[in-house]
């Protein structure tokens, strides 16, 4: 078995050829410079490209292949490096009362055409990211079996497109059966997944959801694999064989979507959590938090007690102190985010970048850090340390 960083959703903001993908993602989001920066900067040893269903990006894929720049593994998905890259796509689908979206890898480009071949009448833009498949969701995850893939819901958690968050109050009530995995999402954590019985058994995913370079890794997971591929990934999914050492993960109070929101007010509901409308003015025009509605639909206690599987952690460039030119020193140094993160010792950290920022460094990596709480689509913030 080995063990692998893995960040499995990253988006594609245009392909090589100038053509838009992810339309509110960076241009800077090619598919090259990804791959340069979650191997060099990151320092991830597996990420997952959710916009290789894009026209522009397989063929940029084709280009790496035909440059040299990417080679197809035996095991499936692709190698630059010491990075495994694993086409996959995000899309749309009506679930329910509601529309999520949801997630698949494939084991390489071919099996990503049968995908695609077998849901391109339903499909508007082939181009575009998150784009909606007018079809049931037997009929998805059928086009998912052809290109032998592996599927989960996306952020599953968020007011906007998140499975629970807009779909239902129990996964069985808008699925066949229940997925192999799931992605946690950015506002909630392991512990509040668990609040669903329904979930004790599911993998659970966090991952980054990048819409730009910087947020690469924002979140990632620590994987132990039968080997560093698809195959390796499918079999943790699907067979157990591996697991989830550990989600790295913002603390749930950073998301954009933690706690509710008034539309009318637009202020942050307080309040000991379900509060589904505003106490301020009373409207039920809100964004409501991922927070509360988990606590509304929970059918077990919500623990608050830390989960050694989850460990809360702030990008480095999310710290206080830590701008342009200290980020720049830190990699200088250490070489990648994780590097730093995990492995540089307290004494190396002073020496390069002083008492202070080692302190937010050690607050972030032993989970020791304030956060103010966001919601309605603004993030919290890093605001002290605990002594």
């Amino acid at each position: 078995m080995i063990k692998a960083f893995a960040d499995l959703h990253i988006h594609i903001g245009q392909s090589l050829n100038g053509k838009a993908v992810k339309i509110t993602a960076a241009r800077s989001l090619t598919l090259p410079q990804i791959i340069r920066v979650a191997r060099d900067v990151k320092g991830l040893s597996m990420i997952g490209i959710i916009d290789a269903q894009s026209n522009g990006v397989r063929h940029d894929f084709k280009a790496l292949l035909q440059e040299g720049e990417l080679e197809l593994l035996e095991g499936g998905g692709y190698r630059s490096g010491n990075l495994t890259i694993i086409p996959g796509v995000e899309q749309e689908l009506s679930v329910g009362d509601g529309t999520a979206h949801l997630l698949a890898y494939f084991s390489s480009l071919d099996n990503m055409e049968r995908y695609i071949s077998e849901l391109k009448p339903y499909v508007k833009n082939w181009q575009l990211s998150s784009q909606k498949a007018y079809v049931r969701i037997e009929k998805w995850l059928e086009a998912v079996a052809l290109g032998k893939g592996i599927w989960l819901p996306a952020h599953a958690f968020t007011p906007h497109k998140g499975i629970y968050g807009n779909c239902c109050t129990s996964l069985f009530e808008v699925l066949p059966g229940l997925p192999p995995a799931l992605e946690i999402g950015l506002s909630a954590d392991r512990q509040m997944a668990r609040s669903l019985s329904e979930l004790e058994h599911v993998t659970l995913f966090s991952n980054s959801d990048a819409h730009s370079l910087p947020k690469i890794a924002r979140e990632y997971n620590l994987l132990e694999l039968t080997e560093n591929s698809f195959a390796g990934l499918s079999k943790l999914v699907y067979e157990k064989q591996g697991h989830v050492i550990a989600n790295y993960g913002l603390p749930p109070k950073v998301g954009k979507y933690h706690r509710t929101y008034c539309l009318v007010c637009e202020k942050i509901v307080e309040g000991r959590p379900p509060v589904l409308s505003c106490p301020r003015c009373g409207s039920q025009k809100v964004v409501t938090g991922v927070m509360d509605r988990l606590v509304s639909i929970a059918d077990r206690e919500l623990i608050h007690t830390p989960d050694s599987r989850y460990v809360y952690q702030v990008p480095l460039s999310s710290l206080p102190g830590i701008g342009p030119r200290m980020y720049k020193r830190l990699l200088d140094v250490f070489g990648t985010e994780m590097a730093v993160l995990h492995h540089a010792s307290k004494d190396d950290l002073v020496q390069v970048a002083g008492e202070k920022v080692t302190q937010w460094i050690l607050g972030s990596r032993e989970g020791n850090l304030v956060f103010q709480e966001g919601g309605g689509g603004v993030y919290g913030r890093v605001v002290d340390i605990l002594s």
